[in-house]
């Protein structure tokens, strides 16, 4: 392994001072800067249009971005004597957001509304082109020095299709519910879905509702592709960084012509569920984003909404269902009761989070 390492080290244009293995990647100290390599997996075009946004947003300022480096043939990806393909990337010393810390995270939000201006603006970039499938994020962990490579699945919120994807998930929803109903012997995982099944039927159908009477979503998905406005895709803690006074965002691997406001909703929904669904922590979160960039009438919409949407619950009958349903994980029953009881503190939230988006 050491071999091909150094066989691909070889190949590109940096003075390697120190070398150490993090998970799924190798983090360099150079005297040109830090940078990471890694096997890459995906497509060549995917990573020539992930470069173009890159260099768009270094156009607007933003110097801290992690653009893949060239190697000596000029070319961003380099293959080894096995025929693996490497890339590498410039990379940040820095501390992940801590999404329990309240100023961290209206930073992070505040920044966030400042990447979606820069990236309404791309108009280099061919939407035409654009890769529809997952990446494999590399994130950096919690510590400070540790900023590895790990493997995780794409981000939760990556893509949205407003057709029907409310509707279609209550649909999941009910075939659960009828396949356990029919079950002669349920366990407890079981009988806790079944409990839970009619409070938060509800919330999916009123948020289907919401979808297909009152708004058209549509609207902001035909927006996003004619003007270009781009989303991170997975914009969460791993993938912000805190460097003194700056925030560093990494990972542009899952950056899509696509609803911006998603963006917001995943982080703004994470950090909720760590904090307890703390009203005053949501509402400056907003604030903070809102000074930096207005939501539109559609965009507040379309946010209510997809916070009235059970996602965690569906997640667990999602992920019940497409796994061993004779075999009950303690893990996910335990995320089961977590969810169960933190509802009357979302149920507040979401009446407060009304008032400030109406």
């Amino acid at each position: 392994m050491d071999d091909k390492i150094e066989e691909i080290l070889a190949q590109y244009p940096v003075q390697i001072e120190s070398r150490k293995r993090i998970r799924g990647a190798i983090l360099l100290e150079t005297r040109e800067g830090q940078y990471l390599l890694r096997e890459y997996n995906g497509s060549a075009s995917r990573l020539e249009r992930e470069e173009r946004i890159k260099e768009s947003l270094m156009s607007h300022g933003y110097r801290k971005v992690d653009k893949a480096l060239a190697n000596k043939q000029g070319e961003l990806l380099t293959r080894d004597g096995s025929g693996n393909i490497w890339l590498m990337k410039r990379w940040f010393a820095g501390r992940e957001c801590d999404l329990k810390d309240a100023k961290q995270v209206c930073r992070a939000m505040s920044h966030l509304a400042m990447l979606h201006l820069w990236m309404s603006e791309q108009q280099e970039v061919d939407i035409r082109t654009q890769q529809t499938e997952n990446a494999e994020e590399l994130t950096p962990s919690g510590r400070e020095t540790d900023l590895g490579g790990e493997e995780l699945q794409a981000a939760e919120v990556t893509a949205f299709t407003p057709i029907d994807f409310f509707g279609r998930r209550n649909r999941e929803l009910k075939r659960v519910h009828t396949y356990i109903r029919k079950k002669r012997r349920k366990n407890e995982m079981e009988l806790a879905l079944l409990d839970a099944f009619a409070h938060y039927y509800e919330q999916g159908c009123e948020a289907e509702q919401l979808e297909t009477a009152e708004h058209n979503y549509d609207y902001l998905q035909r927006e996003a592709a004619e003007q270009g406005k781009l989303m991170h895709g997975s914009y969460n803690y791993h993938n912000i960084l805190f460097q003194g006074r700056e925030v560093v965002t990494s990972n542009f691997e899952n950056a899509k012509v696509g609803i911006q406001i998603m963006d917001l909703y995943g982080f703004l929904r994470k950090t909720m569920e760590k904090n307890g669904w703390k009203q005053d922590l949501g509402r400056r979160m907003i604030a903070s984003y809102e000074e930096k960039r207005s939501l539109s009438e559609e965009e507040r919409h379309l946010l209510y909404t997809l916070l009235l949407y059970p996602e965690k619950y569906w997640k667990q009958c999602n992920f019940y269902y497409n796994g061993k349903k004779s075999w009950m994980s303690s893990k996910s029953y335990e995320k089961l009761l977590r969810i169960r009881g933190q509802e009357e503190g979302r149920i507040q939230f979401l009446e407060m989070i009304k008032d400030v988006l109406f």
